[in-house]
């Protein structure tokens, strides 16, 4: 028997080990160097300083469209890290899940209520504050060009949650 395909099988063994050792090693680093070199969330600074943890806030009652809102936020390191908004009905039914179902639609061609939601909230976790968010009728500032609903409730919600935070 020849030793020529033995050194062959060992040298193909002995290759296929290392690439799984540097795969192994390449997923063990790319973690933690994908969030240092990604960077912080967002380089804005809340308006006043905030406490870490989780707030929320619920209205005390249904709104004239039977309605209560809920706004939530998290605060890590002094900076808003995450920031949502959604309203319940009577049934407990979540109008952002509605939304997204097709059960709640506002118009067949723009974007649904959770996606507007959405968009408000990633512009708090951007810029880190409430003002210019609303006009004085309540609805987005042409800064979110894709919302049109009436975003007083989220304001409300949002400002007091950060009160929460600030004490």
């Amino acid at each position: 028997m020849s030793k020529e395909p033995m050194k062959q099988t060992s040298k193909s063994i002995a290759g296929i080990v290392i690439m799984a050792l540097l795969s192994l090693i390449v997923i063990a680093i790319s973690g933690p160097l994908y969030r240092t070199l990604r960077g912080p969330i967002t380089n804005a600074r809340p308006e006043y300083p905030l406490t870490d943890g989780a707030y929320t806030y619920e209205a005390s009652q249904f709104d004239d469209s039977g309605w209560k809102e809920r706004v939530s936020i998290t605060v890590e390191d002094g900076i808003i890290t995450s920031c949502s908004w959604d309203a319940f009905n009577e049934k407990g039914e979540s109008k952002r899940k509605l939304s997204m179902d097709g059960q709640y639609v506002m118009t067949e061609s723009g974007p649904t209520w959770a996606e507007q939601a959405n968009s408000v909230a990633n512009y708090v976790i951007e810029h880190q504050k409430v003002s210019g968010l609303a006009n004085e009728q309540g609805y987005a500032m042409d800064t979110i060009a894709s919302v049109s609903i009436n975003i007083y409730p989220f304001v409300n919600g949002l400002e007091d949650c950060l009160k929460q935070a600030a004490e």
